[in-house]
């Protein structure tokens, strides 16, 4: 079963309607209530503001009447008093708007897709953390989660806050006086074609000056960089990759002053057209005035709200822009994580008294250009320790990845314990193994933790066997001055350990957790040769009637195991005991004689 797939499609480029499709419905699911509280409290702020024009009105419809005498200094009292309790409310919808959809709403979604981010990682097949453009797509994924959020808040805001707010203006000004509503659109079009024209010329400019950018970066790396400064000025060149430097710079920096000319002229253009709409908006307002479809008060207070669209109008357009700008690539990303496929399968544990079975797997790393594993078929028996050989590159190291279920095999299947690992979970899989590896995690924790942390369903339990078993001793006080409790590591005022007092302390952690399945990959490679046979032979002892595979590049110690397999590009190319494989004269022999001959 192919569940990673093995080259990488060019990227799409991705449309603000396939974003939105899939990012909206997955934040309203991660923060429902929160959704609806947001869209509340913008609709509502929106409101306090589209009603400025309407209080205004009232308020100077009220002082114009009290002018001429027909009025009452009551009315008047009445107007500026809702004109400040709008204000008032207008702070106080601000401060909430702020506070609910800006901090808690966003901060929230965030938190809770990036749960879901991690419980998708978890699921992720390990071979994926081997292609280069699906990590890249992993290390991203998290600003597009972020970015998806943004963009959401804008468009909500978009809707709900600024929508509402065109809304309530819309209504007023066709309650005045329908030919009022042309305003809309002489205020609209400069500020939405300025936006569009501005976008597009900063994408010009970007495309352009991205690989100048590149140029510029690595001449002023071979500058001042640390890494490259002692070759420039051992040749000389110094000169050189500053003429260099400069030319780029001035190239850049031109490139920049032209758009920026182009920018200003455009908005000295659209300028005009903005204090044509102004006059535009003005006359429609005196013809209706003269008319007497409007008061005097609505007039003022029309008039008054222009200077309050156009800024509003360029508010979100620019938001809308710059979140688009900075975010649709991200959520790009975010959106190619979501679609690696996952390890999914049955959670029923293996037997392994049944034993370990590949038929004919192969497998090949991303961009590679020859399989990994190559067509090996092979069984362990239940209690067998067999020892994998070879020289590097030899496949060792991935075959045991797909034996014990880290890694699925591209053709093929691998059975533990009766399971077929393409259609069992992970869980399941490695809830009887354990492992002691060469590359082997240093924990920031105590002693006792950096063993406990193998097996996390018994914090309680007692790592001192498996310490023992891994010739450790706590009551060293020179080693270990807090016995299990000491820190190991200096930065946090602990202590310092060795490479192979590290190795001791991995194969405790592969011993204490409970197992019927242990994976030895090169786990005595800091410890010397005279020390690693009385490892190995405890080893034997540890495993004996469980499932052990080691693997080893000192033969010597391969005689621990009931049955050697010899691997070379890719496929198993000798099986047998010792006697057997240097009885066969072939590959097995070849290395033992190498190897003792260099001991000699």
């Amino acid at each position: 079963m192919d569940n990673v797939e093995k080259s990488k499609k060019p990227k799409q480029k991705l449309s603000i309607i396939k974003a939105l499709r899939r990012t909206i419905p997955a934040i309203i699911k991660t923060v429902p209530g929160l959704c609806l509280i947001a869209v509340l409290i913008g609709a509502i702020h929106g409101s306090t503001w589209g009603l400025v024009a309407p209080v205004n009105q009232l308020l100077y419809d009220a002082l114009a009447d009290l002018a001429i005498g027909s009025g009452a200094i009551r009315t008047v009292f009445i107007g500026a008093a809702m004109v400040t309790g709008l204000m008032l409310l207008q702070q106080v919808m601000n401060a909430i708007h702020n506070f609910i959809p800006g901090n808690v709403f966003s901060q929230k979604a965030i938190g809770r897709l990036r749960l879901q981010l991690h419980k998708k990682m978890k699921k992720l097949p390990a071979q994926v953390f081997e292609d280069k453009d699906k990590l890249d797509d992993i290390e991203k994924a998290g600003e597009g989660m972020t970015g998806s959020v943004w963009l959401y808040y804008t468009l909500s805001d978009a809707l709900f806050f600024y929508g509402t707010y065109f809304g309530v203006m819309g209504v007023f000004l066709w309650s005045l006086e329908p030919v009022l509503l042309l305003a809309f659109a002489m205020i609209f079009a400069p500020v939405a074609f300025a936006q569009i024209f501005e976008a597009k010329l900063h994408a010009m400019l970007e495309e352009e000056s991205a690989p100048i950018r590149r140029k510029f970066a690595h001449y002023e790396d071979s500058l001042v960089g640390l890494s490259n400064m002692k070759e420039t000025r051992l040749f000389g060149a110094y000169h050189f990759f500053k003429r260099l430097f400069m030319d780029s710079l001035n190239l850049l920096s031109q490139k920049e002053w032209d758009t920026q000319k182009k920018i200003s002229l455009m908005y000295l253009g659209l300028n005009t057209f903005k204090a044509i709409g102004w006059l535009g908006v003005l006359a429609l307002l005196f013809y209706s005035l003269m008319q007497g479809s409007i008061t005097v008060g609505a007039f003022a207070a029309v008039f008054g709200s222009v200077g309050m669209l156009f800024g509003i109008l360029e508010e979100i357009m620019w938001r809308i822009r710059q979140d688009l700008t900075a975010n649709l690539g991200k959520i790009h990303n975010y959106l190619n994580f979501l679609d690696i496929p996952t390890m999914e399968g049955d959670d029923i544990p293996p037997d392994f008294y049944q034993g370990i079975t590949a038929t004919d797997i192969r497998f090949s790393y991303p961009k590679a250009d020859k399989p990994a594993v190559d067509g090996v078929s092979l069984h362990i028996r239940p209690g067998e320790t067999l020892a994998l050989v070879g020289e590097n590159g030899s496949g060792k190291t991935t075959l045991v990845k797909l034996l014990c279920g880290l890694y699925r095999p591209d053709t093929g299947t691998v059975v533990i314990g009766g399971r077929d690992t393409a259609n069992t979970a992970e869980t399941a899989l490695f809830s009887q193994t354990s492992g002691v590896f060469q590359d082997h995690r240093a924990y920031v924790f105590d002693l006792a933790d950096n063993v406990k942390i193998s097996d996390t369903t018994n914090p309680e339990g007692d790592p001192m066997p498996a310490l023992k078993n891994a010739d450790i001793d706590p009551s060293d006080t020179a080693t270990f001055p807090d016995g299990l409790d000491t820190i190991l590591s200096r930065e946090y005022d602990g202590v310092e350990l060795s490479g192979g007092q590290w190795q001791r302390i991995a194969t405790a952690r592969g011993l204490y957790r409970p197992h019927n399945f242990i994976v030895l990959d090169e786990p005595t490679a800091a410890i010397d040769p005279l020390e690693e046979t009385r490892v190995y032979n405890r080893f034997a002892e540890l495993t004996r009637g469980k499932i052990a595979i080691l693997v080893t590049h000192r033969l010597g110690s391969a005689r621990i195991a009931h049955r050697i397999a010899v691997m070379e590009a890719g496929k198993i190319v000798e099986s047998g005991t010792h006697d057997e494989l240097l009885a066969s004269k072939g590959k097995y022999a070849e290395m033992w004689a190498t190897q003792a001959e260099s001991y000699n």
